[in-house]
């Protein structure tokens, strides 16, 4: 029986809260484990200007935690599943998925907006998302979207210093930080933007060859939220996504069926290309709607990146 087991999180106040959220899910279950979480910084944590598209999309902030995998100095790491490149190295899996929640976007201000329409003429818009800056775009081609990195704080603050309307930021985030919006207005972009593939879900990333420490994990995987990603990780890798492609992909379960938007942007916004509520009850989904889109894309959306 496993009595120690070392953990590996980013040092950010987001990445923390959710390992915590998954050892104090674990003690739930094995109350006699240890668990100890030692902190892993990464290129995405110590470059903090450029854009990530420009220092390797989103894999930035896994490949140091993934080299420690490797390494045997942690045992598991604890990801945003948005995070994670959509193949991994040969010798890690991800061990787990616990339940998911909210995968959707919301716009936060200081103006009560009611919908998109209600936004000034040519208002600033923070993000750094390409997925969500070709979306806002298509809605409104007049808004100017303003470059913005940081944590939630930051880009709260951001909505200040840099001028602007509002900031754009994952419901899931805000959620799991218990972030004060008291003095804020929140307008959910659900019917605006379809989500990052596996964003609002957290993954659990471990060594293929550790039978404890996956049947630990597996104890705390949500087969739902599992199958739901993996259409969406299915559609990205047909798609070669990370973070540099403008990509939207989401499974939901409706009753008892899962059904799946999939969607492909250009960063102005001019071509939006997008399958929605596909029946996606059997794996393949993904990669047939990323071909689907593929085919439509006449405008060089993917291959331009």
């Amino acid at each position: 029986m496993v009595t120690k087991v070392i953990v590996g999180s980013r040092k950010s106040k987001l990445a923390m809260a959710q390992t915590k959220i998954v050892i104090a899910t674990l003690k739930k279950k094995f109350p006699n484990i240890e668990f100890e979480i030692k902190n892993v910084v990464t290129e995405g944590d110590r470059n903090q200007h450029a854009s990530l598209a420009k220092i390797g999309g989103k894999g930035v902030f896994v490949k140091e935690i993934e080299d420690e995998l490797k390494d045997g100095t942690i045992d598991f790491a604890v990801h945003s599943l948005k995070d994670v490149m959509p193949t991994l190295p040969d010798e890690l899996i991800l061990g787990a998925f616990p339940k998911r929640v909210s995968p959707y976007d919301c716009l936060v201000s200081h103006s009560k907006f009611a919908s998109l329409d209600d936004l000034p003429y040519g208002a600033r818009i923070g993000t750094n998302s390409l997925r969500r800056q070709g979306q806002l775009l298509c809605v409104r081609p007049d808004l100017i979207i303003v470059p913005i990195r940081g944590n939630i704080d930051t880009r709260l603050k951001k909505i200040d210093t840099e001028n602007l309307a509002g900031v754009i930021l994952a419901e899931a985030g805000l959620a799991r930080l218990n972030v004060d919006l008291s003095s804020y207005h929140v307008l959910s972009l659900r019917k605006y933007i379809v989500p990052a593939v596996g964003q609002g879900c957290l993954a659990i990333e471990c060594r293929k060859n550790d039978p404890k420490i996956r049947q630990l994990l597996n104890q705390i995987n949500d087969q739902k939220s599992a199958y739901c990603v993996k259409v969406e990780r299915e559609f990205m890798r047909e798609l070669g996504g990370s973070c540099n492609f403008p990509i939207g992909g989401h499974a939901y379960s409706q009753g008892e069926q899962i059904l799946f938007d999939g969607l492909i942007a250009s960063p102005n916004g001019e071509h939006v290309i997008k399958e929605s509520g596909v029946p996606a009850n059997k794996l393949g989904v993904g990669k047939m709607v990323a071909d689907q889109l593929l085919a439509k894309d006449k405008f060089g959306i993917i291959e331009g990146e």
